[in-house]
């Protein structure tokens, strides 16, 4: 009779395996560390970019749409996928640090079109407010202006292609699909807010697969 499950096993198995690789445990910790960093960072940020004029854009299809509530729908989907993200991943170690390295590339890139790109909300929105993040950064001020692009949108797409099991992947894309239809009924983004994030999440997906982390998994 074994003392622990088969799926503890596995993770401490495979961690084991993952750690014993100086490439891997460089990796971590600088990713970690730019993580952390970026947690830092994006409060003062986001509280900056909510303070600063920017263009509202004339959307026809925002336009075409009735306005509608959906955040507790957005918020239970997004959460979902956030959490059976990090259970399935895990037990993968090197899968595991690849979604966050590309998690990193997109903020950092988020920041920079914020910041380059700055729009005011169209004027039928109704604020998605986080029920966690934020209170936990914000001490509960909504934050309007992170626009372009969609980071909800692009995080969710970002699992979707992390995540390496076929029935997740379809609960994830649809999921997804649904979020940015929810968000455009909000009318909480643009539409090139929403159809430019997944864009930039495969670049970003693709781009930290380039970095040599080797494996036996």
């Amino acid at each position: 009779m074994l003392l622990f499950p088969a799926p503890f096993l596995t993770l401490r198995n495979n961690w084991k395996e993952a750690w014993e690789q100086t490439s891997f445990r460089s990796q971590l910790a600088f990713t970690i560390s730019i993580l952390a960093l970026l947690g830092a960072f994006i409060p003062p940020f986001f509280r900056y970019i909510q303070s600063t004029p920017g263009y509202i854009i004339n959307d026809v299809i925002l336009n075409l749409l009735p306005v509608q509530d959906f955040s507790l729908s957005i918020f239970l989907l997004i959460y979902s996928v956030i959490l059976l993200t990090a259970i399935n991943l895990s037990t993968h170690p090197i899968l595991l640090l690849k979604c966050i390295q590309a998690y990193c590339l997109l903020v950092v890139i988020r920041i920079f079109c914020l910041y380059m790109i700055p729009l005011d909300p169209e004027a039928l929105m109704i604020p998605l407010d986080d029920p966690f993040v934020g209170r936990l950064f914000y001490n509960g001020t909504v934050i309007t202006k992170d626009l372009f692009f969609s980071g909800h949108v692009s995080t969710m797409f970002l699992f979707f292609l992390a995540i390496p099991f076929r029935s997740l992947k379809y609960f994830f894309i649809v999921a997804t699909l649904l979020v940015s239809i929810f968000i455009l009924v909000q009318h909480v983004h643009y539409t090139i807010d929403v159809v430019v994030a997944p864009f930039v999440s495969w670049i970003s997906y693709r781009l930290v697969q380039k970095i040599p982390c080797r494996s036996n998994q």
